[in-house]
């Protein structure tokens, strides 16, 4: 995995071990049931793909994704509340479904929130589609459990 710079300053690269507090304080900014440093660090001895979006060595964003017998799963996708509304989780999903077609993946799953209705209205923009419901599957510290959807989108087509 190599470092990828866009022109207007924004960087991704490789999450490494020294990371992972950071990415831990960001997840913790944006999502109700925060993963912990270990399972953030469990993704990086496992073979996961673990990228950090950067502004002028600023943590805005990061990434976690696997691929498996042709199957890309997005782990997880957050943007620091401040950069959000930016683009970025588009510029950022447009980065993994490339990269999850460079790696062979052949369509691509991800469980998003029920009440993350920003994130699925990026995901239906990007072509993926609603395919199920797990039931109780997010912990929420407000309301007890939280419903996901199970999402898809095809790369089948691009190969």
């Amino acid at each position: 995995m190599t470092i990828h710079n866009w022109t207007d300053g924004y960087n991704l690269r490789p999450m490494t071990e020294a990371d992972v507090d950071s990415v831990h304080a960001l997840e913790s900014s944006t999502s109700p049931h925060p993963w912990t440093p270990g399972i953030i660090r469990n993704c990086l001895t496992t073979g996961d793909r673990c990228w950090l979006l950067e502004k002028d060595n600023l943590l805005v964003g990061y990434t976690v994704t696997m691929v498996a017998v042709g199957e890309g799963h997005i782990l997880n996708i957050a943007i620091t509340p401040d950069f959000q509304r930016q683009g970025l989780g588009q510029r950022l999903l447009d980065f993994l479904i490339q990269d999850l077609a460079e790696q062979k993946a052949n369509i691509i799953f991800l469980e998003v929130r029920t009440s993350n209705t920003s994130a699925i209205e990026l995901y239906l923009k990007n072509n993926f589609t609603e395919v199920g419901r797990r039931n109780n599957y997010y912990p929420c510290s407000r309301n007890g459990r939280e419903d996901a959807l199970v999402m898809v989108k095809d790369l089948s087509f691009q190969m």
